[in-house]
């Protein structure tokens, strides 16, 4: 499908919402409620302005007596050497500005209860709340909005470090578990790619790797789709992701080297693909089995205590482990045939296993419990659907050939982290993921989410014992060795 449109109409969402509505043949698409996205070097300029017009527009106070929340976490920023929060509070000191700092102790902040509880309590009377930070400080604010009322949500991103700046999710720990929630759209999202230039290069590098879901999470989303698991596929959404990975090969390695040409592109391609995962009416066009591995290590931070990893770099690292388990799949099935018959065991076949894989995280049994409660209704699911299922692998040429035109392989992706100095291989990650934890990861990831993967399939066929682990890991070993070959000579 040719679509007349381009990353440049970013600041043109008029546009973008014509070509959405020119497009949606399920009638699934939900109204793109953010009203102004900003992406520049001089942006930061244009704050008080947005700010007043956003509060008039809400028919709150717009003057010196507008109350503003600025909340922020205790992390450092800087901007041309300075700290950008401070900055930040000078441009909004024309408000009656108050700077609410969230900090639960961690190195990185959790938006669980607690901190959502703390931030919606301190932005009650706001009528403008001010995130200035990365991912996680963004979701706070948009729960604190809506718990406290708060009709004015300005987000200020500092890092091109996740997609979630533009979208209306937020991403909350829920009983241990993270979980992606409906939430509200930020009014206004200000990008400033001085600031992104200069962030960490682990932050922008984890930004990277989580772009390149577009090549791995539409396969789960086609294979759903195809296996009647998931009627939300619309072929506009994988359209528009196209023009975010568009000259990725030439611009990739740019990011390791930080060039502000390349971040801001990678600020760009964010941008659009939360606007997809906002208005699409599901996550599921970016979000497949390589968010699963990102969650699970953060699940098991988050019960130990640890400090929790950067969401994109694990991404990242799973969508190559995506890609190869899909690969695995292809091979086993090239081996062996498909026992159709072997994938419908009974509906709760699976219950023990997944209590049993989180009973070692979590000994009371809570999670397990939450994990099986999902992972239950996917196999009610799974069922409903046998007629249709065994259809779709009657023909399991048409099947991967559709599949495939939607992603790319593991090496490909691995081609690419490695170009952006971006993770690859879990041993990549930092905190460092050790061999026993990122087996567990990949073997039981399935279990945390409602949503069907490649992986289910490999359960369900029987292949996801140790040994079909291994083999995954193997390619996954292989795509990267082959990546570093490729960049050494």
């Amino acid at each position: 499908m040719a679509l007349d449109l381009k990353l440049s109409d970013l600041s043109r969402l008029d546009r973008i919402r014509e070509v959405l509505a020119e497009n949606d043949a399920n009638a699934q698409f939900t109204s793109l409620g953010m009203t102004d996205l900003r992406i520049g070097d001089t942006v930061l300029d244009d704050l008080a302005e947005v700010v007043r017009r956003m509060l008039s527009e809400a028919g709150r106070p717009s003057g010196s007596n507008a109350k503003i929340r600025m909340l922020v976490d205790p992390i450092v920023i800087r901007r041309d050497g300075k700290p950008l929060k401070d900055l930040v509070a000078e441009l909004l000191s024309g408000f009656d500005t108050t700077v609410v700092i969230l900090d639960d102790g961690h190195p990185v902040l959790h938006a669980d209860e607690p901190i959502l509880a703390e931030a919606a309590e301190r932005s009650i009377g706001a009528d403008c709340i001010v995130s200035v930070g990365g991912g996680t400080i963004t979701d706070v604010a948009k729960v604190a909005c809506e718990r406290a009322g708060v009709p004015v949500q300005v987000v200020i991103q500092t890092a091109a470090s996740v997609d979630g700046y533009t979208d209306n999710f937020a991403v909350v720990l829920q009983n241990g578990v993270k979980t992606t929630l409906p939430s509200r759209w930020p009014d206004a999202v200000l990008i400033d790619t001085v600031t992104i230039s200069q962030a960490p290069l682990i932050l922008n590098a984890s930004g990277f790797g989580e772009l390149l879901s577009i090549y791995s999470a539409p396969g789960d989303w086609f294979l759903a789709n195809e296996l009647g698991l998931d009627n939300t596929f619309a072929p506009v959404l994988i359209d528009i992701l196209a023009l975010c990975g568009e000259g990725v090969e030439e611009w990739s390695a740019g990011i390791s080297r930080a060039e502000p040409g390349a971040t801001t592109r990678l600020a760009e391609a964010l941008a659009m693909r939360g606007i997809v995962t906002g208005t699409g009416g599901t996550t599921a066009s970016l979000s497949g089995m390589e968010h699963l591995f990102s969650h699970m290590l953060d699940m098991v931070a988050g019960e130990r205590g640890e400090p929790t990893g950067l969401h994109g770099a694990q991404v990242g690292v799973g969508s190559v482990i995506r890609m190869a388990a899909w690969e695995e799949f292809c091979a086993r099935i090239d081996e062996e045939g498909l026992d159709i018959a072997r994938m419908f065991p009974g509906v709760d076949a699976f219950e023990t296993r997944v209590k049993d894989a989180f009973a070692g995280l979590d000994p009371t049994g809570r999670i397990g419990r939450e994990c099986w409660t999902r992972y239950l209704t996917k196999m009610k699911r799974w069922h409903a659907s046998r007629d249709r299922i065994e259809e779709t692998f009657a023909d399991w040429q048409d099947l991967r050939r559709g599949h495939d035109a939607l992603v790319l392989g593991s090496h490909e992706i691995a081609a690419c982290l490695h170009r952006a100095s971006a993770p690859k291989r879990f041993s990549d990650l930092d905190p460092v993921v050790g061999e026993d934890l990122m087996r567990w990861t990949v073997a039981n990831c399935q279990f945390m989410r409602e949503r069907g993967t490649i992986a289910d399939l490999l359960v369900l066929a029987g292949w996801w014992d140790e040994a079909g682990v291994d083999r995954v890991v193997r390619r996954v070993e292989d795509a990267c060795r082959a990546a570093e070959r490729k960049e050494a000579a």
